[in-house]
C-alpha cells in the first residue's frame, strides 16, 4: 500500500491498493474568486475560468456590481438623492446612503410664506408674506399659488380732496362723488374752495345794497 500515482492531476495521495493505484483525495481548486468557474483537467489541473456573474466589490457606495475579467467591478455609483432639499445627500463605501438634515433656505411651495427655511428634515415657513398694498380701496388678501391678491371695493375712503363729498372707491381708487357747496349767500364775499382746507370766503369790496 506505498504511494503511487493513477496518472490524473485531480487526484492527491493516490495510494497502492491490491495490485493497483487507487486515486486518492480530489484537490481543492477553489480559488475564493466568485468571478471565476473553478473546474479541475486531469493532464493540466485546476482551472479558473472568468465569468460573468453578480458580485459584491465591497463598496455600498456602487451598484450593478458584476463580474468583468475575474474581477468585480460595477456598472456606477449609487443614487443617494432623496429630492429632499433638507438633507446634505452623501455616501459611505461602508455604510451606503447617508441624508443628514441641514438648515438650508428651502421653498416651502407656499407663496404666502416667507424667510422658508429647513427644520427637522422639512420645509418650514418663516413668517406670512405682507400683502398691504396702503389702498383702502382694494380688499388685500393672498393665494398660496398666486401669491398677493389685490381686489377692488366700493367702500367709504376720503379721497384727500376737501372740496368733494361722498368719497367711494371706485376700479382701485378713491373719487369724489360731488362738489361741496361754498355758497354762503353773501355778496360781500368771493366764495371758493381750497383741496386742502376746504371752503373760503375771501371778503371783497364790491358794490352792494344794505337794505337801508
Amino acid at each position: 500500500e506505498g504511494p503511487c500515482s493513477d496518472g490524473n492531476v485531480c487526484t492527491g495521495l493516490d495510494k497502492c491498493v491490491d495490485g493497483n493505484c487507487s486515486p486518492g483525495v480530489a484537490i481543492d481548486c477553489d480559488d475564493g474568486n466568485p468571478c471565476t468557474d473553478d473546474s479541475c483537467d486531469p493532464a493540466t489541473g485546476c482551472k479558473h475560468t472568468a465569468n460573468g456573474a453578480d458580485c459584491d466589490d465591497g463598496n455600498a457606495c456602487t451598484t450593478g456590481d458584476i463580474c468583468k475579467g475575474s474581477v468585480c467591478g460595477n456598472t456606477g455609483p449609487v443614487d443617494c438623492d432623496d429630492q429632499n432639499p433638507c438633507t446634505t445627500d452623501s455616501c459611505d463605501p461602508a455604510d451606503g446612503c447617508i441624508h443628514a438634515l441641514n438648515t438650508l433656505p428651502c421653498d416651502d411651495d407656499d407663496l404666502c410664506t416667507v424667510k422658508d427655511a429647513c427644520h427637522l428634515g422639512e420645509c418650514t415657513a418663516g413668517g406670512e408674506l405682507s400683502c398691504n398694498d396702503g389702498n383702502p380701496c382694494t380688499d388685500d388678501s393672498c393665494d398660496p399659488d398666486a401669491g398677493c391678491q389685490f381686489t377692488p371695493n366700493g367702500a367709504a375712503c376720503d379721497d384727500g380732496n376737501a372740496c368733494t363729498e361722498d368719497d367711494a372707491c371706485a376700479a382701485g381708487q378713491c373719487l369724489g362723488e360731488t362738489a361741496v357747496s361754498c355758497v354762503d349767500d353773501n355778496l360781500c364775499t368771493n366764495d371758493s374752495c381750497a383741496p386742502k382746507t376746504g371752503c373760503v370766503f375771501t371778503d371783497n369790496n364790491v358794490a352792494c345794497d344794505d337794505g337801508n
